[in-house]
């Protein structure tokens, strides 16, 4: 059962959270920087024209409303996809590391003393997908002959790659920018006083802006992972440990990725540490069912401060 303070303290929680400059801990601030992944996979499907020509004909649908089915050009757990593994497992990696940067994608807010540990991390991958790398070149035309043969007769509608043209396709790259921060120093030399201090404002505002908003998207995060927790105690047959673990791994999250010390965002992690419990506690279906409306309730609220907040 949840106590008054923590519902008090999370619903008096207002615009308050946006913050100037001047409110945040600057050292925190100062602690921040961005990390931008760069990544790119060559296509290993195919359009297969032939076959979508056939639905078309054989029941008259129009060309356009009807997609052209895809061919797998590589079989599922080789090298290719070893390979793809490596690329997506560091943007997965970056992210649970730190905090989304809103509408760029491929680029995370991080602190500054972790950039050694992060560093290591996509070197080590780097490594792996460089000798991924060289063992495709080596193994192509078996790659190739493989998928081929799983393709049967659908293999005639399919064109393969050149080796080099496949994995040039390949990018994967990590650059460091500096810390979220206004325009500052001479770079507005050229431009009015009058115009140079209004862009300075502004620019300042947005910085701050988009690292709350960094922020508030971690309590839109919980509410979702919420309402999966819901549905498994109002829906699922049989009830597993590790769909109530969720919520104290969200509190957790919350909680380390909470460098602004939101007030909303202390507020949701520990009300999400009070609704976790075990799975023993909910022996019946009528105490599934009572523990979902807790868990809805506090994902409404935390809904509702999004929402007073503009996100």
């Amino acid at each position: 059962m949840l106590n008054n303070t923590t519902n008090n303290t999370f619903n008096n929680i207002n615009t308050n959270t946006h913050m100037n400059t001047n409110d945040m801990n600057l050292n925190t601030i100062n602690s921040i920087v961005s990390a931008r992944l760069i990544t790119g996979k060559p296509a290993i499907s195919a359009a297969l024209e032939r076959q979508h020509h056939h639905i078309i004909a054989a029941s008259g649908a129009e060309s356009s409303a009807v997609r052209a089915p895809s061919a797998r050009l590589f079989a599922k757990g080789g090298l290719v996809s070893d390979a793809f593994n490596i690329v997506n497992g560091m943007g997965v990696y970056l992210r649970k590391k730190g905090n989304s940067v809103p509408d760029m994608a491929g680029t995370t807010y991080q602190l500054a003393t972790d950039i050694d540990e992060i560093q290591r991390e996509f070197d080590t991958r780097r490594d792996q997908l460089d000798a991924l790398i060289a063992q495709i070149r080596n193994q192509y035309e078996s790659l190739v002959a493989s998928g081929m043969a799983s393709l049967g007769y659908l293999r005639m509608e399919v064109e393969y790659p050149a080796v080099e043209q496949f994995l040039s396709d390949f990018r994967f790259e990590l650059r460091w920018l500096g810390q979220p921060a206004g325009i500052e120093g001479t770079v507005l030399g050229a431009v009015s006083r009058e115009t140079a201090a209004r862009i300075r404002a502004s620019s300042a505002q947005n910085a701050n802006s988009m690292l709350t908003e960094a922020h508030l998207n971690l309590i839109s995060t919980a509410v979702e992972e919420m309402g999966d927790v819901v549905t498994a105690l109002t829906q699922g047959k049989r009830l597993r440990q590790e769909r109530l673990d969720k919520l104290a791994k969200l509190s957790d999250d919350l909680q380390r990725k909470n460098w602004l010390q939101l007030p909303a965002i202390s507020a949701l992690a520990d009300k999400l540490r009070q609704l976790h419990v075990q799975a023993d506690e909910l022996p019946t279906e009528d105490d599934r069912k009572n523990h979902a409306k807790q868990i809805a309730a506090a994902q409404r609220q935390a809904s509702a401060t999004l929402a007073e907040l503009g996100l």
